[in-house]
């Protein structure tokens, strides 16, 4: 009986070790399994994250869009239908009425203003909500947007290469990008010079942006609303930006590469 017993040791080892072993891989499995899980749970976590967060740009974007078109409705319809109020009674008066030379000179300057303050209107209008686009689209809207600024703050250049009618909702966002890029160079740059070239393929439209200003670094505190919205507009349009630096006090470089067909 003790002889068996002996013989018996080195199986009793041997199943011991292969239970050992199969406890340790399956507690190496469980774990394995576990941090797999634990990872799943973070990547949808963060997928969630990531939806909430595109959700809540493409509210605010189209919030801000919402209200250019409130505002622009409200400058043309009320402000300017008022200013061409006070003009027609202002050309009532100057037929109704003999006026010597100082109070004819006063009624003309007030006419002038009267004009000028429409045009204003009419211009702030126009940039918040062109209310041409759909006919026009985007390369005729942004010459008109250059020639709208050309000259009065710094000169502006538009070249384009090749071109189509394109005046959907994503050719309005393109438009509210070269706007931004437009308008950081004209209050933040310095420059007197701004260069814009858009190129068109079948499959892409690349637009770039120079100006000969004092630059900017792209570090977190000088990144502003305005490169955020240049960024979160390009984001939704599925497009790539790239921001070339020159050396310090000689300007910017934006380039956008736009995909066409979605």
């Amino acid at each position: 009986m003790g002889q068996l017993q002996e013989q018996d040791i080195p199986l009793i080892i041997l199943l011991g070790s292969v239970v050992i072993l199969l406890l340790i891989g399956g507690i190496g499995l469980f774990i394995l399994l576990y941090q797999k899980r634990i990872l799943q749970e973070k990547q949808k976590r963060a997928l969630q994250e990531l939806n909430h967060q595109e959700e809540m740009i493409t509210l605010q974007l189209e919030s801000q869009e919402q209200e250019r078109k409130r505002i622009g409705a409200d400058l043309h319809d009320s402000l300017g239908s008022l200013l061409w109020g006070a003009k027609v009674n202002a050309s009532f008066i100057q037929r109704s009425v003999e006026m010597n030379e100082q109070v004819f000179a006063s009624h003309q300057e007030l006419t002038e203003i009267l004009d000028e303050s429409i045009e204003v209107v009419r211009r702030i209008a126009w940039e918040l909500t062109p209310e041409a686009f759909q006919d026009s689209g985007l390369s005729e809207s942004v010459d008109r947007l250059k020639d709208r600024f050309d000259g009065k703050i710094l000169k502006i250049t538009l070249e384009e290469d090749g071109g189509r009618l394109w005046n959907d909702e994503r050719a309005l966002q393109v438009f509210r990008i070269i706007q931004e890029l437009i308008n950081n160079a004209i209050k933040h740059s310095g420059a007197s010079l701004l260069e814009i070239s858009m190129k068109w393929t079948d499959q892409n439209l690349k637009v770039a942006v120079k100006d000969n200003g004092i630059g900017f670094t792209t570090g977190p505190k000088q990144k502003g609303v305005g490169l955020w919205n240049v960024n979160q507009r390009v984001k939704r349009l599925n497009g790539k930006i790239s921001i070339g630096i020159p050396p310090i006090r000689t300007g910017v470089e934006i380039y956008l590469d736009i995909p066409l067909n979605l």
